[in-house]
């Protein structure tokens, strides 16, 4: 399917997968923080980073699934999603990446 797809495995892709207990929340499912780093990324100079503000993706993904799809179009360093949402209820997560030379063209 593609969650096969997107997701791979962590040596495939890379990633270290993170998660910690963060606040409780109604919906068991997403009361939890998740992250997911490269491990490249420890390496690189915090300075180099541009962190971008992502909400409207699908439900079932996790910060792994979303630094996959977000490899595709640059050198993604971390992906956050906390866990509370906005106030209309909906998650968003924040993803890092590396190098980004023209953040407009981005």
């Amino acid at each position: 399917g593609i969650g096969s797809t997107i997701m791979g495995t962590d040596e495939e892709q890379n990633w270290n997968y993170v998660s910690s207990i963060h606040q409780r929340r109604r919906n068991q499912r997403h009361n939890k923080i998740d992250i997911a780093m490269s491990r490249r990324g420890h390496m690189e100079n915090k300075d180099s980073q541009t962190t971008f503000f992502f909400t409207d993706f699908p439900e079932a993904f996790g910060a792994k699934a979303m630094a996959n799809v977000f490899q595709n179009y640059g050198e993604i360093a971390k992906v956050v999603i906390p866990a509370r949402r906005d106030r209309h209820g909906r998650r968003f997560d924040f993803a890092r990446f590396d190098n980004v030379v023209n953040i407009r063209s981005f």
